[in-house]
């Protein structure tokens, strides 16, 4: 009876030494554990080395590896391939016999492989986009420095603050084709009144230079050559209508509002039932002088009017003052690549004052107009 209580003393005494160092080894290979995570948690390689290799002769050194090894995996499977490599090697180099982690590192350098050329072909294509990006900036870059004007310089590069109407040169073109040039000659001095149908042409010039003013030149040609006579023993067979202008516009004034200048003549075709001495005024030469508004828009339409003093009436004995005057209207209906196209509708007018009464040549004109493109 004695002699079973001492063995079953003895069996608990074991179990309890045991215990006691199992539960060591737990504490033991917890802190080891602990150590290799803060190692990962770092990424730093060269302290995961230090802990492996002074426990390489330790007699629980695979639990270690194992460890290590199963926190490699844990990297591989979230893509984080620089520090498995590191670690692997780490492995390799305490223990060369550890096939399982040379085996891991010959998988890791394959997948860091694949990883590599993957993000080089995602920064090339990132890089092209980049390129687009930057082509497509430059084109809207160059759109911008034709449509508006840079003001100032910056560090960071132009402040563009207005749009094409202050672009710095351009230069526009406008050619009206008058297919219908109707004129109506009314003289009191001899009491002719009469209509005539001729054709015209017209051509506009206008460069708009840096400063914003404008210069130009306006020329017109027109000849009535088919009369319709009120009374026939009075009929006037042939009237022309020539001119041609410099014109100037001040920005700070107004870019409408031109000054014109130039030299201009009326021809009067000779008459065999009426001499012009005792009628019309027959050919007459003149300088002038006038102001004319240009381009002024009406919604879509443009409006262009203008009245000039014919000083060549200082000239002529039979004429005391003589005057133009011009008016058009243009109605766009259609824009190609380089031209537009619109339709014209305008009024001239030469008036004389003479010392046996007033003379009147107004006609309305309708044109075809063809004109530039400004992008």
């Amino acid at each position: 009876m004695f002699g079973r209580k001492i063995k079953i003393l003895s069996l608990a005494v074991l179990l309890l030494c045991s215990s006691g160092k199992l539960f060591a080894l737990e504490e033991y290979v917890s802190e080891i554990y602990n150590q290799i995570d803060s190692c990962f948690s770092a990424k730093d390689d060269s302290k995961l080395n230090s802990i492996l290799s002074r426990n390489t002769k330790d007699r629980y050194y695979y639990l270690m590896e194992n460890y290590t090894q199963k926190k490699i995996r844990r990297l591989i499977v979230n893509n984080d391939y620089d520090f498995a490599m590191s670690a692997t090697l780490v492995l390799i180099e305490n223990n060369l016999d550890n096939e399982e982690a040379v085996e891991m590192y010959s998988v890791i350098s394959d997948a860091y492989e694949i990883q590599r050329k993957h993000e080089a072909e995602r920064e090339h294509q990132r890089q092209l986009e980049l390129a687009r990006i930057e082509m497509e900036k430059e084109k809207q870059r160059s759109n911008v420095e034709k449509e508006y004007v840079a003001a100032t310089k910056t560090s960071t590069g132009s402040v563009y603050v207005s749009g094409k109407e202050t672009k710095l040169t351009s230069t526009n073109w406008l050619l009206k084709l008058g297919m219908a040039d109707i004129a109506y000659l009314m003289d009191k001095g001899s009491a002719i009144n009469s209509f005539h149908y001729g054709i015209c042409l017209d051509f506009d010039y206008e460069y708009t230079m840096e400063n914003k003013n404008v210069l130009g030149i306006d020329a017109f040609a027109g000849a009535q050559f088919l009369t319709i006579p009120v009374e026939e023993e009075k009929m006037v067979p042939l009237l022309g209508d020539f001119e041609a202008a410099l014109k100037y516009s001040f920005a700070n004034i107004s870019k409408n509002l031109f000054i014109r200048a130039g030299f201009g003549a009326v021809i009067t075709g000779k008459s065999d039932t009426a001499p012009l001495t005792e009628t019309v005024v027959g050919n007459f030469f003149s300088p002038f002088i006038g102001i004319k508004m240009g381009n002024l828009s009406l919604g879509s339409l443009k409006v262009d009017i203008g009245a000039d003093w014919l000083a060549g009436h200082l000239f002529y004995q039979n004429i005391k003052v003589a005057a133009g005057f011009a008016m058009n209207m243009a109605i766009p209906f259609a824009e190609l690549e380089k031209v537009k196209l619109n339709f014209n509708i305008g009024l001239r007018d030469k008036f004389f004052l003479k010392n046996d009464g007033m003379e009147n040549r107004a006609s309305v004109i309708l044109a075809i107009g063809v004109e530039n493109v400004v992008r």
